[in-house]
């Protein structure tokens, strides 16, 4: 009975010892977490931008900056975006906006690793700032996504031991705006203007700004609130999301 039990109690402890931690998209076993924080399986499905436009960071067909750009250049200095935004990775990026605030951790380590490269070595005079919601819609949702993913980049870069500095009480969103999904890139343009507020215009003076938000699509809000941050007196403001949309063909 005793040697029974022995046996049972080592099984047990090996199984616990063996036991890993989980993918943060669909859940499956993992033994290398957090090192990999997607499976293999979700790690494939996640569309990484190979060509991006030098200008807002979107895949795109020809040399150049993509057409968007070339109708309407946005204000930020620089956009960046690890991957392209269509199919299942649009799916993924959407379920942080929707719930899953774990998959921050995932997407702010990719973000981050697209990043360093535009930072000085120590990173000094960098701001991380999310593009905030209005108060409302935060209650309502819980949480703002852009948010979360900058103190992910935050914490990354305290990691490589690069000095940026966090702020989420930099802007603020004064009013709703419309969906802008059903819009042109002029009335996305439109419906934005207005809408951002710098709250600490001082913080921003001579500063590398990094503008993070979940998803770019036309870039009209990041357009908007580089413009301000840039009246604001910041250096330059790169504009850092999870996902691009494609340059359409």
């Amino acid at each position: 009975m005793m040697m029974k039990l022995r046996e049972l109690m080592q099984k047990f402890r090996r199984k616990l010892l063996s036991f890993g931690y989980t993918c943060d998209n669909c859940g499956s076993e993992l033994f290398d977490y957090p090192d990999c924080r997607f499976c293999d399986d979700c790690e494939k499905k996640m569309v990484k931008i190979i060509n991006a436009c030098p200008k807002c960071g979107r895949e795109k067909t020809a040399e150049g900056v993509c057409l968007t750009c070339k109708s309407q250049m946005p204000s930020f200095t620089k956009g960046v975006a690890p991957f392209s935004y269509k199919g299942e990775t649009g799916s993924i990026v959407n379920r942080l906006k929707n719930g899953n605030q774990r998959l921050a951790a995932y997407l702010g380590e990719r973000m981050t690793e697209r990043l360093i490269p535009l930072l000085k070595e120590d990173g000094e005079g960098v701001l991380i700032v999310p593009v905030p919601l209005t108060k409302r819609k935060e209650r309502e949702r819980g949480y703002n996504q852009a948010e979360r993913l900058a103190e992910r980049v935050w914490e990354e870069l305290q990691k490589a031991e690069i000095k940026g500095e966090l702020d989420i009480a930099l802007l603020v969103k004064r009013r709703e705006t419309d969906p802008q999904k059903q819009k042109t890139a002029r009335e996305r343009m439109e419906n934005v203007k207005g809408a951002y507020h710098v709250h600490k215009r001082k913080a921003c003076e001579g500063k590398t700004v990094v503008l993070v938000d979940d998803v770019l699509t036309t870039g009209a809000t990041g357009s908007e609130c580089a413009r301000l941050l840039l009246a604001a007196k910041a250096k330059e403001v790169i504009f850092l999301v999870a996902a691009a949309l494609p340059e359409k063909r």
